[in-house]
């Protein structure tokens, strides 16, 4: 594995802050692992294109919402970032899928309290932990957990399933996983029952909707749009409430029917 770069830095300063405070139990070296980074990375972030997006949300709490979508592409996997904000509530979401292409399956190993504090609005904040809920949808079983951003008072759940297991793998690892938080506007709670039906309302476009097949490394891709995608994605656009600077976190990993795993 390549010296960790500042993003790897950074990625561990939050889990070395919440595991003083005895929130998290997951390890450092995960971490690292999760939040690995490259000046070509860069390049392959970028703005995702009308048509092209993956993460739908039919929720009417975010009806009203223009969503910022940034997607980073390899020839291995493709993640998308996905930002919804309307009447006070915020809405951050990740999917990353494994490539049909390659024998590759996505090592997702982050729990919810570990995955959390990876984004930018829960990093630095004193979180107050709820119980873990469970619910069953077309996608699979989601696992979320609600929580209260302490000092900001601001009610919160943090959410993840995995599916699309491949069988191959020995591991039985997923090869499409789905993860983020949603917050309620600031003095509101968010119910049990409201991140229920929330999470439900959660899914992912068929590939026979895409306008076209993505490419790796961004070939299709408009320069320009690139610097400003990474800002937002990283939370520099709209200051450090959004945005999660382990992105892409590039979960895909080479597997053979022997029980060889390699990091991509």
């Amino acid at each position: 594995m390549d010296a960790p770069s500042k993003k790897y830095v950074m990625c561990a300063r939050f889990y070395v802050l919440h595991t003083r405070f005895g929130i998290l139990v997951l390890t450092i070296a995960t971490a690292l692992v999760a939040c690995s980074a490259s000046t070509r990375e860069n390049l392959c972030i970028d703005w995702v294109a009308p048509r092209e997006h993956q993460i739908v949300v039919t929720s009417k709490s975010f009806s009203a919402a223009t969503p910022i979508r940034i997607s980073y592409t390899d020839s291995w996997q493709t993640e998308e970032y996905a930002l919804f904000r309307a009447e006070g509530m915020q809405l951050e979401i990740i999917y990353a899928a494994a490539s049909k292409a390659f024998t590759v399956a996505l090592d997702y190993q982050m729990p919810i309290k570990a995955m959390a504090v990876t984004w930018n609005l829960n990093s630095r904040q004193n979180i107050v932990w709820g119980p873990l809920g469970r619910v069953d949808t077309r996608l699979g079983t989601w696992f979320y957990r609600t929580y209260e951003l302490g000092n900001i008072h601001r009610s919160c759940a943090g959410f993840m399933v995995e599916w699309d297991e491949i069988y191959e793998d020995p591991q039985g690892r997923p090869g499409k996983v789905l993860f983020g938080y949603a917050c309620a506007a600031e003095g509101m709670v968010l119910e049990n029952e409201q991140i229920r039906r929330l999470v439900s309302e959660i899914g992912i476009r068929p590939q026979t909707e895409l306008s076209d097949v993505r490419e790796a490394c961004c070939d299709i891709h408009k320069d320009s749009h690139r610097p400003a995608a990474i800002d937002t994605v990283r939370g520099k656009e709209h200051s450090a409430d959004t945005g999660n600077p382990c992105f892409p976190f590039k979960f895909a990993r080479y597997y053979s029917e022997s029980g060889g795993s390699e990091l991509k």
